[in-house]
């Protein structure tokens, strides 16, 4: 079972986290830092403001299928790339 944590501690922790950063404070506060980025997240979340990485207006699921898109034109450059290697070499 995880620890509990009250909400002012959290808030505390998420103010130490904007100064110091999420690694230090961390180690500061013998949390684990991904528990500081569910934190984060979820202030996030809960004050409307956008998830990272997504661009304006764009919701989690169209950002996921936009990555997934530019994921897949990246495997297929570096599968043409390994080609292109591979014809020169054998030259």
């Amino acid at each position: 079972m995880g620890k509990k944590y009250t909400e002012e501690f959290k808030r505390e922790a998420l103010r130490v986290c904007e100064q110091q950063g999420v690694r230090a404070t961390s180690e500061k506060l013998g949390i684990p830092s991904k528990t500081l980025y569910l934190w984060q997240r979820t202030e996030r979340l809960g004050k409307g403001k956008p998830l990272m990485g997504l661009k304006p207006g764009e919701t989690a699921e169209e950002g996921f299928k936009r990555l997934e898109r530019e994921n897949d034109e990246l495997r297929e450059a570096n599968h043409i790339l390994k080609k292109a290697m591979g014809f020169l070499v054998g030259r």
